[in-house]
Order: structure tokens, then C-alpha cells, then sequence
């Protein structure tokens, strides 16, 4: 796998003539650690971090009133074509939350942690999760061993009756990506 199979697109970005309050709302709105400046022709010149556009809003003197003037224009980008593997060690070895993605200079993604998570972890262990979650949530947090295989769902656990194996299988099958539940009751460790 490589960068293009796994980054999110299309990008909200700022250019550097974008006003500071704007590019704070975006990234407010969004929830982004920062954001990717582009010039007109879509070409990477920089990016604006959050804490970049906090210093700047909080300053008692207004020096800065564009993102030209708070961005740093010292970049790390990684190439679309770039394995995933060097991708982690980018991120994971410089502490980063995302990287902007270039092809030909142009950008066209980014590419964060939570991208490689979801690329790197089985569909099957991340459905296990969710009916796990789901089962804590609505019925308490309890020893639910979660199994799931191609989508056929193995819940384990300590019921307390048919009434709550039901319950269980009524939740398990409402995740996206279960074809099909197993309940097999269990007897607790004292």
C-alpha cells in the first residue's frame, strides 16, 4: 500500500493570503491540527498549524492578519507514491499527526495517523470493536469476548438469561459488516 491508498481527499486547505480568523474557524470546525497552504496553482508552499493560528489570535497586538505571516514554510510532505510503511515511520519518528501528500508538486491528500490505523487493521478486529463498544455501552462492561471472522460474529460471555443473549445478538448484528451472530454463554471467573 502506498499513500494514495490510504489518505483522505479532497483537502481543505488555506492559502496565504487567507485571514488568520478564517483559517482558525477551519481549523475549530474541522478539528485539524493544522492545515495545508497552497498557492494558486495547488502547489504546497507551507502549512498552519493550530498553534500557529492560537499564538497569532492571541496576541495583544495584531501583527499578523494572514496566513502568509503565522505558516511555516518549512514542510514535510510525502511523496503518493510513498509505502506506508516509510509513512509510519514519518509519522511515529517526528511525532507528526498528519503529512500533506504531493504528486508532481501538486496536493492532493493528507495522510494521517488514524488513515494508517484504519488501513492496517483488519476490517474483521475492527468489527470485534465495535460490537465489544456497543455491548458495554448498552448491557455494562462485562468479560465480552468478541470474535469476528468474515463478518460471522463469536460473542462469549456471562448471560444472565435467553433474554440478554437476545439483546446481544440484536446488537451485534446492527454493526456494519456483521453477516451473522453466534452467542455462546460462559461461565464468569470468581
Amino acid at each position: 500500500m502506498r499513500a494514495f491508498d490510504v489518505m483522505s481527499a479532497p483537502v481543505v486547505t488555506v492559502s496565504p493570503g487567507t485571514s488568520i480568523e478564517e483559517a482558525a474557524a477551519l481549523v475549530a470546525e474541522h478539528g485539524f491540527a493544522a492545515l495545508p497552504v497552497v498557492d494558486d496553482h495547488g502547489r504546497l508552499v507551507g502549512v498552519v498549524s493550530g498553534e500557529d493560528l492560537l499564538r497569532e489570535e492571541l496576541r495583544a497586538r495584531r501583527a499578523a492578519h494572514h496566513v502568509s505571516d503565522a505558516m511555516s514554510d518549512l514542510v514535510v510532505a510525502v511523496e503518493a507514491e510513498m509505502p506506508v510503511g516509510e509513512i509510519a515511520r514519518q509519522l511515529l519518528g517526528h511525532h507528526y499527526r498528519s503529512l500533506p501528500v504531493v504528486s508532481g508538486g501538486l496536493l492532493v491528500g493528507v495522510v494521517s495517523r488514524g488513515d494508517l490505523l484504519r488501513a492496517l487493521t483488519p476490517q474483521d478486529e475492527v468489527t470485534a470493536a465495535r460490537i465489544s463498544k456497543l455491548l458495554c455501552d448498552h448491557l455494562g462492561a462485562r468479560p465480552w469476548d468478541v470474535v469476528v471472522v468474515s463478518g460471522a460474529a463469536t460473542v462469549l460471555g456471562p448471560f444472565t438469561g435467553r433474554a440478554e443473549e437476545q439483546a446481544v445478538t440484536a446488537l451485534a448484528e446492527s454493526v456494519p459488516g456483521v453477516r451473522s451472530v453466534v452467542v455462546q454463554p460462559c461461565v464468569e471467573d470468581v
